[in-house]
């Protein structure tokens, strides 16, 4: 007597029909409506990465772009059920891969990133941090230091590839207190400073000490400017709690 297949087992063969566009994977299913659910899945998923992704959807070849998602449909397995997730886990899927569109524009994995940031700036979760000590440097709320290569974060939809140059900078990513996602282009110096403060309050000494390791060569005074226009900047941008 033939056993039925229990339903993980179907869910397992319909999921790897849809992925393969393979009929043969689930025969007892029209090949018909198969490529129906194909289809449909399949440009949800391509609608939630191309949203995220437009500037690097724009720079593609369209070809190469849906070859992309199409191999990402194909093989990843997404464990989050939130549609917010999955342009980071295309994201992740291509880094993880080392897949060989990386290679040929180097720039893509920074764009990748960046756009998907914007996304995140947009939808997390922010609140104020509370001021634990005030003889410390602490900021007010969330910031990201992120170091490229290429000025993605300038890079618009419609640009020519032959732009997509590269130029080493440091920015500052963050949303204000007005909900508005806020990128500054840092100075190497206010980078090394800001980056810790992004992780935790910091002393006057410890900020003095990073200078030094970087900066032996500078004196005192050096480092207190320093400091100064670290003060002055991360009070311009509303990031600072005040210090006694």
């Amino acid at each position: 007597m033939q056993t039925k297949p229990d339903f993980q087992q179907v869910q397992h063969q319909f999921c790897q029909a849809i992925r393969q566009a393979d009929p043969a994977q689930l025969p007892q299913l029209q090949p018909e409506r198969l490529q129906l659910y194909r289809e449909l899945l399949l440009n949800n998923i391509a609608s939630f990465i191309d949203n995220v992704y437009p500037i690097a959807k724009s720079l593609l070849p369209e070809s190469l772009w849906q070859q992309l998602i199409h191999d990402f449909f194909a093989k990843e397995q997404c464990p989050s059920p939130f549609y917010n997730e999955i342009s980071l886990q295309f994201r992740d899927y291509l880094n993880r891969e080392q897949h060989a569109t990386l290679e040929q524009y180097p720039w893509l994995a920074e764009l990748l990133q960046y756009e998907w940031l914007e996304l995140y700036l947009d939808t997390i979760e922010l609140s104020d941090r509370t001021l634990e000590n005030s003889e410390q440097w602490q900021l007010t709320t969330q910031v990201w230091v992120l170091v490229y290569q290429y000025p993605v974060y300038q890079w618009q939809a419609g640009m020519s590839i032959d732009e997509c140059q590269p130029q080493p900078s440091a920015i500052m990513a963050w949303r204000d207190a007005q909900d508005q996602i806020r990128v500054d282009v840092l100075h190497p110096v206010m980078a090394i400073l800001i980056e810790p403060l992004s992780q935790a309050s910091q002393s006057t000494e410890q900020l003095t000490q990073m200078l030094e390791q970087y900066f032996p060569e500078w004196n005192e005074k050096q480092y207190q400017q320093q400091l100064d226009q670290l003060l002055v900047y991360l009070q311009d941008c509303e990031l600072l709690h005040d210090r006694q």
